[in-house]
């Protein structure tokens, strides 16, 4: 599927958003250690590490002995609060189901069709519906329907018109998980198209007929419906985000302790053996370079996590710098 730019008007480089929203999160670990790997490699080639006295690489095994056993209980316990959220009494859960359908319900009436129940078929609704009533306030606003305020009208339909076909675009090739569906949410959060709206509704309201006005405030009920899309699909994102990172950090971080643990033992072999530098100088990139692994897909599961936070900081009617740097 073709990407969303991060920030499609400062034109972040490509790789930068690969890296920092749209790539494999297990290739980018896979590459933070590889890159682990090559430095500590070329560090023994330029005899940098000369491997006279053991004790430090004994603090250096211990180290990742620990830190890995304390990462790994960390991030399992977050994951755990997170999941705590679920744990809720019948009456919190029937009231969380009756506010989901009673959203589903403004989306269905106002788009005039059933909703889908998965994240894509939804959004593509919403939009398109969206896209129907914005096209339907900018023929009002040719029509002579609204006599003042027509050119600002006009322009909010036309930049939202745009946005909605570009998301639709998007949508039309998209995977169908929860990530790639709010990658194409990212692009904004419509604060400032709504506040327009309501500056025109204020400002030319006496001008503008009472059936163009209804379908200016559904247009700005339709707008805000999408931000609470957005911030759902964040909020089921985010748990299965953490989820699969508690469940790939177990399965790196017992190969892990056990790699370590085994490297400690070997550096029990008097050093004074001629072959036991050599081997080292082979054994010091690959432990480590294991070793360090649930760091790296700690990293590369953050980087993704940190961005979609940070771009979806704001909920409508506020919005923020980086929302609108979009």
């Amino acid at each position: 599927m073709e990407k969303l730019r991060l920030q499609s008007n400062t034109h972040v480089h490509p790789v930068v958003e690969w890296l920092l929203l749209t790539g494999n999160r297990g290739i980018i670990a896979l590459g933070l250690t590889g890159l682990f790997a090559v430095f500590f490699t070329v560090l023994g080639f330029l005899g940098a590490v000369p491997l006279r006295d053991m004790q430090a690489l004994f603090y250096a095994y211990s180290g990742l002995i620990s830190g890995n056993i304390t990462l790994i209980t960390v991030i399992v316990s977050i994951n755990q609060l997170f999941l705590s959220r679920e744990l809720q009494t019948p009456g919190e859960l029937q009231t969380q189901i009756e506010n989901i359908i009673e959203y589903r319900k403004e989306v269905e009436q106002t788009a005039g069709e059933v909703a889908p129940p998965m994240p894509l078929g939804f959004l593509r609704l919403l939009v398109e519906a969206t896209r129907q009533n914005a096209q339907q306030v900018g023929g009002f606003a040719k029509d002579g329907v609204v006599t003042s305020g027509h050119e600002e009208l006009d322009d909010v339909v036309l930049t939202i018109t745009d946005r909605m076909d570009r998301i639709d675009t998007h949508l039309t090739g998209s995977d169908t998980d929860t990530f790639h569906v709010l990658s194409v949410m990212l692009e904004t959060n419509y604060a400032q198209q709504i506040y327009k709206l309501r500056v025109i509704r204020a400002e030319h309201g006496d001008d503008i007929a009472d059936v163009a006005l209804e379908a200016i405030n559904n247009l700005i009920h339709q707008l805000q419906d999408i931000d609470v899309s957005r911030q759902y699909f964040r909020t089921v994102y985010l748990q299965e985000e953490l989820s699969g990172l508690s469940r790939y950090l177990l399965y790196a971080g017992l190969p892990s302790e056990a790699i370590a643990i085994a490297a400690l033992l070997i550096l029990t072999v008097p050093s004074e053996e001629p072959a036991t530098v050599i081997n080292l100088q082979l054994l010091l990139p690959v432990t480590l370079m294991i070793g360090l692994l649930p760091l790296a897909i700690l990293c590369s599961f953050f980087l993704r996590t940190a961005t979609v936070t940070k771009l979806t900081a704001a909920t409508v009617p506020f919005t923020t710098p980086e929302d609108e740097r979009l």
